[in-house]
Protein backbone atom coordinates (compact mmCIF):
# COMPACT_ATOMS: atom_id res chain seq x y z
CA UNK A 1 0.00 0.00 0.00
CA UNK A 2 1.62 3.48 -0.99
CA UNK A 3 1.96 5.99 1.89
CA UNK A 4 0.96 9.77 1.73
CA UNK A 5 2.28 11.83 4.67
CA UNK A 6 0.06 15.05 5.09
CA UNK A 7 1.58 17.60 7.01
CA UNK A 8 -0.73 20.47 8.11
CA UNK A 9 -1.30 22.87 10.93
CA UNK A 10 -4.74 21.47 11.14
CA UNK A 11 -5.76 18.24 13.14
CA UNK A 12 -6.68 15.54 10.70
CA UNK A 13 -10.24 15.46 11.69
CA UNK A 14 -10.09 18.87 9.77
CA UNK A 15 -8.59 17.97 6.27
CA UNK A 16 -11.16 16.08 4.08
CA UNK A 17 -8.04 14.93 2.04
CA UNK A 18 -7.00 12.44 4.70
CA UNK A 19 -10.17 10.41 4.98
CA UNK A 20 -10.86 10.49 1.06
CA UNK A 21 -7.21 9.43 0.11
CA UNK A 22 -7.78 6.23 2.74
CA UNK A 23 -10.48 5.22 0.86
CA UNK A 24 -8.82 5.35 -2.63
CA UNK A 25 -6.22 3.06 -0.97
CA UNK A 26 -3.45 5.12 0.24
CA UNK A 27 -1.96 4.39 4.13
CA UNK A 28 -2.42 8.50 4.73
CA UNK A 29 -0.03 9.35 7.72
CA UNK A 30 -0.79 12.89 9.23
CA UNK A 31 1.83 14.72 10.49
CA UNK A 32 1.88 18.00 12.13
CA UNK A 33 3.57 21.14 10.46
CA UNK A 34 5.33 22.28 13.77
CA UNK A 35 7.37 18.66 13.95
CA UNK A 36 8.95 19.53 10.81
CA UNK A 37 11.39 17.03 8.68
CA UNK A 38 12.81 15.34 11.96
CA UNK A 39 11.88 11.44 11.28
CA UNK A 40 10.10 11.72 7.97
CA UNK A 41 12.15 9.67 5.96
CA UNK A 42 12.05 6.69 8.18
CA UNK A 43 8.33 6.57 7.39
CA UNK A 44 8.90 5.77 3.68
CA UNK A 45 6.38 7.96 2.35
CA UNK A 46 5.80 7.69 -1.56
CA UNK A 47 4.23 11.53 -1.61
CA UNK A 48 3.84 14.03 0.67
CA UNK A 49 1.20 16.82 0.45
CA UNK A 50 2.08 19.89 2.45
CA UNK A 51 -1.01 21.74 3.41
CA UNK A 52 0.18 25.83 3.36
CA UNK A 53 -1.15 28.09 5.69
CA UNK A 54 -2.54 31.26 4.18
CA UNK A 55 -0.34 33.92 6.13
CA UNK A 56 3.28 32.13 5.31
CA UNK A 57 5.06 32.55 2.32
CA UNK A 58 4.89 28.71 0.56
CA UNK A 59 9.02 28.73 -0.23
CA UNK A 60 9.70 28.95 3.54
CA UNK A 61 6.88 26.56 4.13
CA UNK A 62 7.74 23.38 1.59
CA UNK A 63 11.65 23.97 1.07
CA UNK A 64 12.67 22.18 4.38
CA UNK A 65 10.25 19.20 3.00
CA UNK A 66 11.59 19.51 -0.36
CA UNK A 67 15.61 19.01 0.58
CA UNK A 68 15.24 16.73 3.92
CA UNK A 69 17.75 13.78 4.09
CA UNK A 70 16.17 10.64 2.33
CA UNK A 71 13.47 13.16 0.55
CA UNK A 72 15.27 13.83 -2.58
CA UNK A 73 13.07 11.43 -4.75
CA UNK A 74 9.71 11.89 -2.73
CA UNK A 75 7.41 13.85 -5.13
CA UNK A 76 5.77 16.92 -2.49
CA UNK A 77 2.49 18.87 -3.46
CA UNK A 78 1.63 21.79 -1.84
CA UNK A 79 -2.44 23.06 -1.36
CA UNK A 80 -1.82 26.57 -1.04
CA UNK A 81 -4.37 29.74 -1.39
CA UNK A 82 -5.06 31.00 -5.17
CA UNK A 83 -3.00 33.91 -4.45
CA UNK A 84 -0.22 31.95 -3.67
CA UNK A 85 -0.16 30.11 -6.93
CA UNK A 86 2.74 32.34 -8.43
CA UNK A 87 4.91 31.82 -5.22
CA UNK A 88 4.45 27.62 -5.98
CA UNK A 89 5.01 27.70 -10.02
CA UNK A 90 8.18 29.84 -8.91
CA UNK A 91 9.41 26.76 -6.97
CA UNK A 92 11.47 23.92 -8.87
CA UNK A 93 11.41 21.23 -7.25
CA UNK A 94 7.78 21.17 -6.59
CA UNK A 95 6.12 18.52 -7.90
CA UNK A 96 2.47 19.68 -8.03
CA UNK A 97 0.43 22.24 -6.23
CA UNK A 98 -3.14 22.36 -5.57
CA UNK A 99 -5.23 26.02 -4.67
CA UNK A 100 -7.84 25.41 -1.86
CA UNK A 101 -10.90 24.89 -1.91
CA UNK A 102 -10.05 21.74 -3.44
CA UNK A 103 -11.86 18.40 -4.52
CA UNK A 104 -10.79 15.80 -2.43
CA UNK A 105 -10.87 13.23 -5.39
CA UNK A 106 -9.30 15.58 -7.98
CA UNK A 107 -6.02 15.61 -5.18
CA UNK A 108 -6.41 11.83 -4.73
CA UNK A 109 -6.30 11.62 -8.86
CA UNK A 110 -3.19 14.08 -8.72
CA UNK A 111 -1.72 12.10 -6.04
CA UNK A 112 -2.06 8.74 -8.22
CA UNK A 113 -0.53 9.86 -11.22
CA UNK A 114 2.66 11.15 -9.42
CA UNK A 115 3.08 7.72 -7.84
CA UNK A 116 2.47 5.95 -10.62
CA UNK A 117 5.20 8.04 -12.62
CA UNK A 118 7.65 8.10 -10.01
CA UNK A 119 7.39 4.10 -9.83
CA UNK A 120 7.79 4.11 -13.71
CA UNK A 121 10.60 6.12 -13.91
CA UNK A 122 12.27 3.59 -11.65
CA UNK A 123 11.63 0.45 -13.39
CA UNK A 124 11.36 0.94 -17.29
CA UNK A 125 10.28 -2.88 -17.68
CA UNK A 126 8.58 -5.78 -15.63
CA UNK A 127 9.68 -9.40 -16.17
CA UNK A 128 8.69 -12.54 -15.28
CA UNK A 129 10.30 -15.34 -16.83
CA UNK A 130 9.11 -15.04 -20.68
CA UNK A 131 6.38 -12.23 -19.99
CA UNK A 132 7.68 -8.57 -20.47
CA UNK A 133 5.59 -5.44 -19.88
CA UNK A 134 7.42 -2.57 -21.01
CA UNK A 135 6.59 0.38 -19.58
CA UNK A 136 7.70 3.19 -21.54
CA UNK A 137 6.79 1.60 -24.53
CA UNK A 138 3.32 0.55 -23.37
CA UNK A 139 3.99 -3.20 -24.88
CA UNK A 140 3.44 -6.46 -22.99
CA UNK A 141 5.14 -9.48 -24.58
CA UNK A 142 4.94 -13.34 -24.04
CA UNK A 143 7.52 -15.42 -24.52
CA UNK A 144 8.76 -13.06 -27.56
CA UNK A 145 5.48 -12.44 -29.04
CA UNK A 146 3.79 -9.11 -28.70
CA UNK A 147 0.27 -9.80 -27.18
CA UNK A 148 -2.41 -6.66 -28.31
CA UNK A 149 -3.67 -4.83 -24.48
CA UNK A 150 -6.05 -2.06 -24.37
CA UNK A 151 -5.01 1.33 -22.83
CA UNK A 152 -7.51 0.81 -19.71
CA UNK A 153 -6.17 -2.96 -19.71
CA UNK A 154 -2.36 -1.87 -20.02
CA UNK A 155 -2.79 0.50 -17.24
CA UNK A 156 -4.52 -2.25 -14.74
CA UNK A 157 -2.01 -4.68 -15.42
CA UNK A 158 1.03 -2.30 -15.06
CA UNK A 159 -0.34 -0.64 -12.27
CA UNK A 160 -0.60 -4.00 -10.47
CA UNK A 161 2.79 -5.51 -11.61
CA UNK A 162 4.08 -2.31 -10.16
CA UNK A 163 2.52 -2.83 -6.51
CA UNK A 164 3.32 -6.93 -6.62
CA UNK A 165 1.82 -8.97 -3.60
CA UNK A 166 -0.75 -5.77 -2.73
CA UNK A 167 -3.82 -6.13 -2.54
CA UNK A 168 -6.46 -3.63 -4.16
CA UNK A 169 -10.52 -3.80 -3.75
CA UNK A 170 -12.64 -3.29 -6.78
CA UNK A 171 -13.49 0.18 -5.68
CA UNK A 172 -9.48 1.24 -5.14
CA UNK A 173 -8.59 0.25 -8.36
CA UNK A 174 -11.24 2.10 -9.97
CA UNK A 175 -10.31 5.12 -7.89
CA UNK A 176 -6.17 4.63 -9.06
CA UNK A 177 -6.49 3.35 -12.56
CA UNK A 178 -9.73 4.83 -13.80
CA UNK A 179 -9.42 8.08 -12.19
CA UNK A 180 -12.03 10.20 -10.57
CA UNK A 181 -14.12 10.82 -14.37
CA UNK A 182 -14.99 7.19 -14.11
CA UNK A 183 -19.00 6.42 -12.99
CA UNK A 184 -18.68 2.71 -13.75
CA UNK A 185 -19.02 -0.40 -11.40
CA UNK A 186 -16.86 -2.87 -10.20
CA UNK A 187 -17.69 -5.08 -12.32
CA UNK A 188 -15.63 -3.31 -14.89
CA UNK A 189 -12.78 -4.42 -13.31
CA UNK A 190 -13.72 -7.87 -12.79
CA UNK A 191 -14.56 -7.77 -17.43
CA UNK A 192 -10.55 -6.08 -17.65
CA UNK A 193 -9.43 -8.94 -15.49
CA UNK A 194 -10.87 -11.57 -17.65
CA UNK A 195 -9.90 -9.92 -20.20
CA UNK A 196 -6.17 -9.77 -19.29
CA UNK A 197 -6.02 -13.18 -18.27
CA UNK A 198 -7.04 -14.80 -21.35
CA UNK A 199 -4.38 -12.19 -22.83
CA UNK A 200 -1.92 -13.27 -20.63
CA UNK A 201 -2.21 -17.48 -21.65
CA UNK A 202 -2.20 -20.53 -18.81
CA UNK A 203 1.35 -19.68 -17.87
CA UNK A 204 0.92 -16.22 -16.67
CA UNK A 205 -2.94 -15.49 -15.99
CA UNK A 206 -2.24 -16.85 -12.51
CA UNK A 207 -0.49 -13.83 -11.66
CA UNK A 208 -3.63 -11.85 -11.32
CA UNK A 209 -4.81 -13.56 -8.43
CA UNK A 210 -8.12 -13.16 -6.85
CA UNK A 211 -8.43 -12.38 -3.26
CA UNK A 212 -11.66 -13.15 -1.95
CA UNK A 213 -13.77 -10.81 -0.57
CA UNK A 214 -11.01 -8.40 -1.28
CA UNK A 215 -10.13 -7.70 -5.00
CA UNK A 216 -7.13 -8.43 -6.35
CA UNK A 217 -3.22 -8.61 -6.68
CA UNK A 218 -0.45 -9.02 -9.12
CA UNK A 219 1.77 -12.59 -7.46
CA UNK A 220 3.34 -13.75 -10.69
CA UNK A 221 4.32 -17.74 -10.62
CA UNK A 222 7.83 -18.99 -11.48
CA UNK A 223 8.92 -21.91 -14.11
Amino acid sequence: MDTVIIISPRESRHIPAVQVLREAGWRVCPRRLRLGTEGLAGERPDLVIVDVPAERPVRAVVEPFLGAPGMTAVPVVALIEPDQAADAAAIGRLADFATRPVRPDELAARARRLVVTEARDQDDCIVVDGLRIDLPAWEVSVDGAVVEFTYQEFQLLSFLAEHRGRAFSRDQLLARVWGVDYYGGSRTVDIHVRRIRAKLGSVYSGALQTIRNVGYKWNPPTR
